[in-house]
């Protein structure tokens, strides 16, 4: 009947690093080499400070796999770091059970505490005599299948008697090795060296995986913040500034003349247009008509009353190039092509597929056609900024 082991402890669970197990030996040595030191492991990833808060410069696709990567490791470092706290009452169980065994005097302190698990110890290997027994009692046919229905209520009994008498005895030993001052003889020093060891390697990968999950918190309130910017913008505007901030623009190849230390900062597909005015007259006329004479002409007497009516509407000029630099908006045309300095623009109007710019000396905007004008206001406001930030 298969028995759970009282003392001993649960090898190939537990992990630490190799500078720690030097009191380890055997398959248990070797399996703890194998974690990693918690030190070792680079939590850091390089930020920005925007105006929106620090920004992670990992495009999002990158920044989720990097929280994937964070998350993982801080679970493993938890469950490392648990699995040798429990190695470490296993030692301190050991430590005490080793006490029991030995012929060296037992510290006044520990007399009542070693007596009670000696105790608790008989009692449990009592019970392991009387589930050896067990099997044995039943006999054949009917009165064999009666005296195996008892045997198992019997094997039940027992069986929850020995773990009761188990985690009683675990506990006391724990205490034992926990409050036992030192003592002379190797092997029990042995493993209360071992389980400070785990016990301080635990405390590492705590430290580490607390650091971690601080770190994960922030990555997951910066992801949420980037994809609702990406929804809303339809583009990753946090990562666009921090990049900018950082690295500035990338260099553009765009078909706009541009002069010396001017750089292309967006190119885009557009279509210029401009509000024009159509008139029509609406109304009605009245009275009536007769012929004169013989002839086939007929004079009309009466009055027309009408008004006209003028209508707005956005007429298509060109399509081209919309080139936003560090100085100037331009649009560049087969047909027709403008252009308007940043400082002389006095404002512009996001809608959903156009961007209108109002600049001085104009009643009218131009409006330009595109399919991301909120991109396009961006790099705008942007340009605005460096110019602000350079003038001042």
């Amino acid at each position: 009947m298969e028995r759970t082991a009282i003392p001993a402890a649960d090898k190939g669970r537990a992990r630490t690093t190799a500078e720690s197990c030097a009191t380890f030996s055997g398959p248990e040595a070797q399996e703890l080499s194998n974690v990693p030191n918690p030190t070792a492991t680079a939590t850091e990833v390089p930020m920005a400070v925007t105006e929106a808060g620090p920004i992670t410069l990992h495009e999002l696709p990158a920044l989720k796999m990097k929280l994937a990567e964070l998350q993982t490791q801080s679970h493993t470092a938890s469950d490392q770091a648990r699995s040798l706290r429990e190695l470490a009452a296993n030692r301190l169980i050991d430590f005490g059970s080793s006490l029991l065994d030995s012929t060296e005097p037992i510290p006044a302190p520990l007399t009542g505490l070693v007596e009670q698990a000696r105790s608790l110890r008989s009692r449990v290997s009592a019970d392991d005599a009387r589930l050896d027994a067990l099997p044995s009692e039943a006999g054949h046919g009917v009165s064999g299948l009666i005296g195996k229905v008892g045997a198992w209520s019997k094997s039940r009994k027992v069986t929850n008697d020995r773990v009761a008498l188990e985690a009683q005895l675990r506990s006391a030993l724990l205490q034992i090795g926990q409050q036992a001052p030192g003592v002379a003889f190797e092997q029990a020093n042995i493993f209360r060296q071992q389980s400070e060891a785990a016990s301080g390697q635990a405390e590492d990968l705590e430290a580490n995986s607390k650091s971690v999950e601080a770190t994960v918190r922030i990555l997951e309130n910066e992801v949420k913040g980037r994809e609702e910017a990406v929804r809303e913008m339809g583009f990753d505007a946090p990562y666009l500034a921090a990049y900018l901030k950082t690295y500035g623009p990338q260099h553009l190849e765009s078909p706009l003349n541009l002069k010396h230390g001017e750089h292309a900062l967006a190119v885009l597909a557009a279509r210029l247009a401009r509000q024009k005015t159509r008139t029509r007259f609406v109304g009605g006329s009245q009275g009536f008509s007769f012929p004169i004479g013989h002839t086939r002409i007929r004079y009309r007497v009466g009055s027309y009353h009408g008004h006209p009516v003028q209508q707005q509407f956005l007429a298509t000029l060109d399509s081209g190039s919309l080139v936003i630099t560090d100085q100037r908006i331009a649009f560049i045309g087969p047909l027709k092509s403008t252009s308007v300095a940043l400082a002389k623009l006095v404002h512009v109007q996001c809608y959903a597929d156009a961007l209108a710019v109002f600049q001085e000396g104009r009643e009218n905007p131009d409006f330009y056609m595109l399919s991301s004008p909120k991109y396009a206001l961006f790099m705008i406001n942007w340009a605005e900024q460096q110019i602000a930030g350079v003038t001042q």
